[in-house]
């Protein structure tokens, strides 16, 4: 019997759509294969998973099962799929029947008990959902708020695989997630610092409000501990608030990245970045063979301080 169910991968901080089918066949010999470019994250997943399987509950075919993540032109790396596969598992052999397959999407880890973890990236995997026409995506409870930011598709929060299962059988009623930017704006948007920590230093204030004022480039030579990086990183406090897109755009790079403050939905602050000078030029640019960011597009909408510039003896910088 096949199953067949929508999931997303991450692609630098794109989700690109997967399509996760599973063949489960009786008369062949027992076997789990998983084809589709997996990397090793997702090939070791096929023991977490039935183990997930039978720890909540449900019976685990001892059949061949044939696991296919399409399209296979690119790599999978994450847990992400862990989810979407158990579900597959269960509708081929028959233990699931749902009409909300076509519907709904799912993305999720899972442990060895059948709870959902978090993943990376929710917030790029709901607005390709939304992309594609989704009516909604599952995603596990700690990543709810992050992905309920996309308007036009209903999040729904699962917190274990018989939870997923209750909501695609209709046995199991799940709201979707709300979300309210005013509360999010009020509740994260400070900074915890301030421009008017800095005293004196009147010429240093003057060219950095007019650089915030222009969005200009800045230049501080000085000494350790003359306040180059106190002015740099109150910078950001005087700078426009956010707009949306420019917090969906910094957030996604965040959310892709795993490094979005944990209760916090949405990037409302300008990130600021000061790299070491010992930073390597994939940690500064990015890259990679499945590409992630760097320094310089974690400062996006914000500030990154460059702390190894050299004054040669002519005046000039390098």
């Amino acid at each position: 019997m096949l199953a067949k169910l929508l999931t997303y991968s991450l692609f630098g901080i794109d989700a690109r759509p997967v399509e996760v089918e599973v063949d489960i066949s009786p008369a062949s010999m027992p076997k789990t294969i998983l084809v589709g470019l997996a990397e090793a994250a997702v090939k070791e997943s096929i023991h977490r998973i039935e183990r997930a399987l039978v720890n909540s509950g449900y019976t685990r075919p001892v059949d061949r099962i044939v696991i296919n993540l399409s399209p296979a032109d690119f790599p999978k790396e994450a847990p992400s799929f862990d989810l979407p596969i158990a579900i597959g598992i269960l509708a081929a052999s028959g233990q699931l029947q749902s009409q909300l397959f076509e519907e709904f999407s799912a993305v999720g880890e899972l442990a060895l008990d059948g709870t959902v973890r978090p993943i990376k990236g929710t917030l790029s995997m709901a607005l390709q959902a939304r992309q594609d026409g989704r009516r909604g995506l599952l995603v596990p409870v700690q990543n709810a708020t992050e992905a309920a930011v996309v308007e036009g598709i209903d999040v729904i929060p699962v917190a274990s695989l018989t939870e997923a299962v209750g909501f695609f059988s209709g046995q199991l009623e799940i709201e979707a997630c709300p979300f309210n930017w005013d509360q999010a704006v009020h509740t994260h948007g400070g900074y915890p610092v301030d421009y008017s920590d800095v005293k004196g230093q009147e010429m240093a204030k003057r060219a950095v409000t007019v650089a915030a004022a222009g969005r200009h480039h800045l230049l501080m030579i000085g000494s350790p501990g003359t306040g180059k990086t106190l002015l740099a990183q109150r910078l950001a406090t005087i700078l426009p608030d956010l707009t949306a897109d420019e917090s969906l755009e910094t957030t996604r790079i965040y959310s892709a990245v795993g490094r979005l403050p944990e209760g916090q939905p949405l990037m409302l602050q300008r990130p600021f970045r000061p790299p070491h000078h010992t930073i390597s030029e994939a940690g500064l640019v990015g890259g990679g063979s499945t590409p992630q960011p760097g320094e310089i597009s974690l400062a996006h909408n914000g500030i990154r301080l460059r702390s190894n510039l050299k004054v040669k003896s002519d005046g000039r910088c390098s």
